[in-house]
């Protein structure tokens, strides 16, 4: 099915409008006239409608800021859960611990703390080992650990 103007291979989203339709036209002739694997078409056509837009005095990228910065989420300090002689501590990356009675309120209040700022918590045995890691980032999950 050839691409058209609204529908269009999601690899050429941020590419400027006058270059995105040069390589709707490039890559629908190479699918066409080659029958050619779609992936390769999409990078070529991507490839050669950049040339032509650096040949005719055209802008080949999309202005910075355009594109990808609705994209990115700001990830926040990571929180450890670590034991700490009888207590348990939550400490961010780059801050002072909070002490707790228990490893369960420890687990509480990190999870919390990290929900809310996008974080990931990292809960340790007593002897270091890491026994889980759960992240509240929403662009990625860390795995879990045993």
């Amino acid at each position: 099915m050839p691409w058209t103007k609204s529908d269009y291979p999601v690899s050429m989203k941020n590419l400027p409008e006058a270059v995105r339709n040069k390589a709707i036209e490039i890559g629908n002739a190479l699918l066409e006239e080659k029958n050619m694997d779609e992936g390769i078409a999409i990078a070529t056509a991507i490839s050669r409608a950049k040339d032509w837009a650096v040949n005719h005095g055209k802008e080949s990228e999309a202005p910075p800021g355009e594109s990808r910065k609705k994209d990115v989420k700001k990830h926040g300090e990571d929180r450890y859960v670590v034991p700490h002689g009888d207590k348990w501590g939550v400490r961010k990356e780059k801050g002072k611990e909070k002490l707790f009675d228990t490893r369960e309120e420890a687990m509480s209040a990190a999870k919390e703390e990290a929900s809310q700022a996008n974080a990931t918590v990292t809960v340790q045995k007593k002897h270091g080992k890491i026994k889980e890691r759960e992240s509240f980032n929403p662009n990625r999950k860390a795995p879990k650990q045993e």
